[in-house]
């Protein structure tokens, strides 16, 4: 086999699962390094940020942002494809995967680390995985120092009494009519996962394993539940669909979830920064839903508005923006000629000229001073427990002893 890239990674990381399952689904050989105790001094030597996951290439590139690991792949290892061929699903796979990325993140903090048994669980789970293989002699302490490091980023990502209930109702919402479209499709884009179900599947596969998200999905949404499991390591079945056949289930996901939440979340948010203020204020649910401003959140936006921008424009996906009310948030682009979608252009594409096992996804590292991405800025930057000012502990400044088990 060849050379293989290497995933450092956490089992509690919902960005490193979505970025695990896509390298599944691309066949590319690779290694998953569970980042911890064991190996903190290798990840530091190659890191940009302390954002999980992070990729390094066989040719030595390192990269941290799940977005941009599954968007330098795609461009290299064309086969099986995870872009629907129809343009108007592309810019529907964007939405939804920044949708899950920046607001579906929010209600996974949430319902991890807002209440202290809730909390206690999740540290004790995350405590497990960062010393695995190690004897611990004041886990319990570690244990109590997660939780309340965790506990006390929920503000950052909107987590407080106020937005508790919507967040909540949110994912209920979010869980009925996900399940209610994969009941008719495989995926969300027809029989290949999109980047969309990568990003989605990443943070519903963190929620099956907390008490309360996880009896939610399995009581109500048996679709997803089935769906979850098949994303942890997926395979293509029919071609992708086209949005005349998805949009029946898929325009009240839109409609009624994520324009009402992340679109206006996110144009609340740039509208924000544009004005230079630090706080974000939109109305959900007729209700104030009140957090600091999100600069990752912003670069992210901008780049699903312009993916709608390359998108030509049809009178199908024109009437489609117009239903499920975005005709006055997303811009177009000029009508393309008339043509038939191939059938299943990416399955049928020459590969690219480097073989999936020497592809490069970068192979220039990002630069250190590059702003960290949304899982290091809203969530779980490192799953290294962390003291009130944010720095890392060790076991030199915590009286942590350990030793090999």
């Amino acid at each position: 086999m060849g050379a293989k890239y290497r995933l450092f990674g956490s089992e509690t990381s919902p960005y490193s699962i979505k970025v695990r399952s896509y390298l599944k689904y691309k066949k590319l050989p690779f290694e998953w390094v569970e980042k911890g105790f064991g190996t903190e001094k290798e990840f530091q030597s190659l890191a940009r940020s302390q954002a999980l996951p992070m990729l390094v290439s066989p040719k030595g590139g390192v990269a941290h942002d799940s977005s941009t690991i599954l968007t330098g792949i795609e461009q290299k290892v064309y086969k099986p494809s995870a872009t629907p061929n129809d343009p108007a699903c592309q810019a529907l796979a964007l939405l939804l995967e920044d949708y899950a990325d920046e607001w579906l993140n929010k209600v996974m903090f949430h319902y991890r680390w807002n209440g202290a048994a809730a909390a206690k669980a999740s540290a004790k789970r995350q405590a497990e995985h960062i010393f695995a293989g190690y004897e611990v002699e004041n886990l319990a302490d570690i244990e109590k120092s997660i939780a309340k490091s965790m506990s006390g980023r929920l503000k950052i990502v909107g987590s407080a009494k106020k937005t508790a209930p919507l967040l909540k109702a949110s994912f209920a919402r979010f869980l009925k009519l996900l399940n209610a479209h994969l009941e008719h499709h495989l995926f969300l884009f027809g029989g290949h996962p999109s980047f969309a179900d990568f990003a989605l599947a990443g943070q519903l596969i963190q929620m099956l394993h907390d008490e309360t998200p996880g009896n939610m999905i399995r009581d109500t949404a048996p679709f997803v539940t089935a769906w979850c499991e098949f994303m942890e390591d997926p395979r293509s079945g029919a071609p992708f669909e086209n949005l005349e056949a998805v949009q029946e289930t898929l325009l009240p996901l839109i409609r009624d979830e994520v324009v009402p939440t992340y679109i206006a979340f996110a144009s609340a948010n740039a509208e924000s920064i544009a004005k230079k203020r630090k706080t974000i204020t939109f109305k959900l649910d007729g209700t104030d839903f009140k957090q600091n401003i999100q600069n990752h959140t912003n670069a992210s936006y901008s780049g699903v508005l312009a993916g709608f921008t390359a998108t030509p424009s049809t009178e199908a996906f024109v009437s489609f923006l117009k239903d499920a009310g975005l005709s006055d948030i997303v811009t177009l682009g000029e009508p393309a000629p008339e043509t038939e979608v191939p059938e299943d252009t990416a399955e049928t594409t020459e590969a690219a000229t480097e073989t999936p096992e020497t592809a490069v996804v970068p192979d220039e590292p990002v630069p250190a001073d590059a702003e960290a991405p949304p899982e290091a800025n809203e969530a779980e930057q490192s799953p290294s427990p962390e003291d009130e000012s944010g720095a890392e502990l060790n076991a030199e400044d915590t009286g942590l002893t350990t030793k090999d088990a």
